[in-house]
């Protein structure tokens, strides 16, 4: 074997074993959904709200997607993550949908110094592929504690959400949590407006 054969079967090799001890290629993936406005022709309640940031179980203190079959067996996508960590995300479009859906005068992230009138906070409870036998689904859970000036708890509930992933693929899997979530907020907006009308006497009606 001359000395041109040798080196090219040299490279072949070395190639191979570069290969085989590559690292997979990392995905990141953001959550995304339409927001709409809420108010139905009524008028925005007269109160300020401040968005807290919202914590997180600690299963998703990280950035990797979460999936699950069980509530005792957690599983990560090593190479498929959030583009943040979910409570950062979910603070993010909390704070997004509320600003859009009208239902409020003014909606402010905390901290703030704009004087806020309730401030809400929430901790991720679900965030996540479940499986449940030959289907899979984009699970959101949230509880939501909404706070007055006096620091007191004046409503405080657990939602959850579950969309069927149309595809075992990694992209409809973000799709599904992504209106999982939607759907979780967009609930939040609703107790939480009517019970802030409730607790401060505010017609459903336009205040003309």
């Amino acid at each position: 074997m001359n000395k041109t054969k040798i080196a090219t079967a040299c490279f072949v090799v070395l190639g191979l074993l570069a290969n085989c001890g590559s690292v997979p290629q990392t995905f990141y993936y953001r959550v995304d959904y339409q927001i709409e406005d809420l108010r139905n022709g009524n008028q925005a309640i007269p109160l300020t709200l401040g968005i807290s940031q919202f914590d997180a179980d600690v299963l998703y203190e990280g950035d990797r997607i979460v999936y699950r079959q069980s509530p005792y067996q957690v599983q990560f996508y090593h190479y498929r993550r959030w583009i943040a960590a979910p409570k950062k995300i979910v603070t993010e479009k909390v704070l997004k949908q509320y600003q859009a859906s009208g239902i409020f005068a003014n909606v402010v992230s905390m901290p703030s110094v704009t004087k806020s009138d309730y401030t809400l906070k929430g901790e991720i409870q679900a965030f996540e592929e479940w499986d449940e036998g030959d289907s899979w689904y984009g699970l959101v859970t949230i509880e939501f504690k909404l706070q007055n000036t006096d620091l007191e708890i004046v409503w405080k509930k657990s939602l959850s959400e579950k969309t069927l992933i149309e595809k075992k693929e990694h992209i409809e899997i973000v799709k599904a949590i992504s209106r999982s979530l939607h759907k979780v907020v967009k609930r939040s907006i609703e107790e939480i407006k009517n019970h802030l009308k409730l607790e401060n006497n505010i017609s459903s009606q336009n205040n003309n």
